[in-house]
């Protein structure tokens, strides 16, 4: 099988379930209606697909095909910024995600890899948000993977962010060293706010406009969404952030539906404008340092008109 799905072996605690129940309790987020709706095949008589109303049986392996939710979506490719016998180096664009998610499947940085010539065994060392741009570097081989994943578990790479925030800070620099967790006042699980796991970023202004200003971003310490949540406690919530900008209604609207112009206009623009401009790393002894360009629609983001 080599379209995307799940593959399953049926636990005896299972055993004798009909095939749509145990389905919704080993996929998370699938309900039984959805499950009623997947095609599904015994693997050891894979023609046809089996009836939802058949009973599952013990050390049964299933194969469960996942229907692609972005399956006309136009794939925005990334561009390569570097690429040696170890690493491949990108420049991801807002809007592509870094691994699958359930409305994402082609529309991923894997799905990517995957349809290039010579990307067997090229895996993303690290994550970014979907609608951040910027530097993301991808593993050559399991141990050179494995050796970037840890670098960025224990926090060795040095990371710097550009990114165009409301408002005017006062100072020309500042720390945030609030400590961050989730946010137990939201409707939004992902949702971070002030917890008990030291953060620290440093900020500093690159650039002023009117109304806006074009911060550089350096994060200490790496707490999830920690620049965007930063940026939000010290009154300058970065331009288009649906989740930390205006209300996180936006957020749960977004997850729905597409956004309204008015409410677009609200954020100020169609997606956070953060950018992930430099990364520094070392591997096996060598110090490597990248950067993504600056996308051009920031300027006019924070620029006078």
């Amino acid at each position: 099988m080599t379209d995307p799905g799940w593959t399953l072996l049926v636990d005896p605690e299972s055993d004798g379930l009909r095939l749509d129940r145990f389905l919704s309790t080993r996929i998370r987020r699938l309900s039984r209606a959805r499950a009623s709706r997947l095609e599904v095949f015994d693997l050891d008589a894979p023609d046809r697909p089996l009836k939802k109303s058949v009973s599952v049986r013990a050390g049964q392996r299933l194969w469960a095909r996942r229907p692609v939710p972005d399956a006309d979506a136009t794939l925005v490719a990334p561009s390569v910024i570097y690429e040696d016998e170890a690493v491949l180096v990108l420049d991801k664009p807002a809007g592509l995600a870094v691994h699958p998610t359930a409305s994402r499947y082609r529309s991923t940085v894997t799905h990517w890899l995957a349809s290039r010539p010579d990307s067997a065994g090229v895996e993303p060392a690290h994550r970014i948000d979907v609608e951040t741009s910027g530097v993301l570097l991808c593993g050559k081989g399991p141990s050179t993977v494995r050796a970037l994943r840890r670098a960025f578990a224990e926090g060795a790479p040095r990371k710097a962010y550009l990114a165009v925030v409301e408002g005017l800070p006062a100072a020309d620099a500042w720390t945030a060293d609030t400590p961050l967790g989730f946010a137990t006042d939201s409707a939004v699980r992902i949702k971070m706010g002030r917890g008990d796991k030291p953060s620290r970023t440093d900020f500093r202004v690159r650039a002023r406009g009117r109304e806006r200003a074009l911060v550089e971003a350096r994060p200490v310490t790496g707490r999830q969404h920690q620049v965007r949540v930063h940026c939000a406690m010290a009154g300058h919530p970065i331009v288009g952030d649906k989740l930390y900008g205006p209300h996180e209604a936006l957020f749960l609207a977004h997850l729905e539906r597409a956004l309204t112009t008015p409410e677009v206009a609200r954020l100020g623009h169609h997606r956070q404008a953060l950018h992930a401009w430099r990364l520094e790393v070392t591997l096996a002894g060598r110090h490597l340092a990248f950067e993504a360009p600056c996308p051009a629609a920031f300027s006019a983001l924070y620029g006078d008109e």
